[in-house]
């Protein structure tokens, strides 16, 4: 898994090693590192058969919020799985628990003490779903938010839909009207709009 500045992954090698410490400390957020502080986040992600991380939490955290906060977000862009087989030898779900330990560089790293995180001390859980990518080849994407982020995202998308559906009030003098409108189709459905609802 992924370590900080001054910890070498297991079996890692000294290239290895150095990436994941530039890694690390490209993604230290700026406060923290303005404030010295230092300490290790413990994490366990959940990974689909693919080994890509769907769900990461911190268990124990360092005793600075902004580390803990920031982990997750480190792990679901940076860190890389195998996948696991079962007996069977088919992909399975798997789940993985790790540490970072956050280290400013040249500083001596701070003793690994976790604490453990309940209730509201605790960061928010990152959860990462695929979504339909529009407008290119790809077919996918994966997008990771907290899960307030994703409710929030999913109350503007209802919000939105029920606008286009004409529930909260919606007009169409906000719409692209004229000969300027990106598409014939879009003007013809403006025109039916205007003979099925005269002024």
């Amino acid at each position: 898994m992924l370590q900080g500045a001054s910890a070498t992954a297991s079996g890692a090698t000294d290239n290895g090693a150095r990436q994941i410490r530039e890694i690390v400390f490209q993604n230290y957020p700026p406060r923290a590192l303005a404030a010295g502080e230092q300490g290790a986040v413990f994490f366990v992600v959940r990974l689909d058969k693919d080994a890509h991380a769907t769900e990461c939490e911190v268990t124990h955290g360092s005793g600075h919020p902004l580390l803990d906060i920031e982990t997750c977000q480190l792990i679901m862009l940076h860190a890389e799985f195998k996948s696991a087989r079962d007996a069977s030898g088919h992909l399975t779900q798997q789940t993985a628990e790790g540490v970072v330990n956050w280290t400013i560089p040249g500083r001596t790293p701070e003793p690994i003490r976790p604490i453990l995180l309940t209730g509201d001390q605790k960061p928010e859980k990152v959860v990462c779903k695929k979504n339909v990518r529009v407008g290119t080849l790809a077919a996918v994407e994966r997008t990771c938010m907290t899960s307030s982020e994703w409710a929030k995202r999913s109350d503007e998308y209802r919000q939105t839909f029920q606008e286009l559906q004409g529930r909260r009030g919606f007009t169409s003098e906000g719409m692209c009207q004229g000969p300027t409108c990106d598409s014939i189709a879009q003007q013809e459905y403006l025109k039916a709009l205007a003979t099925q609802n005269p002024k």
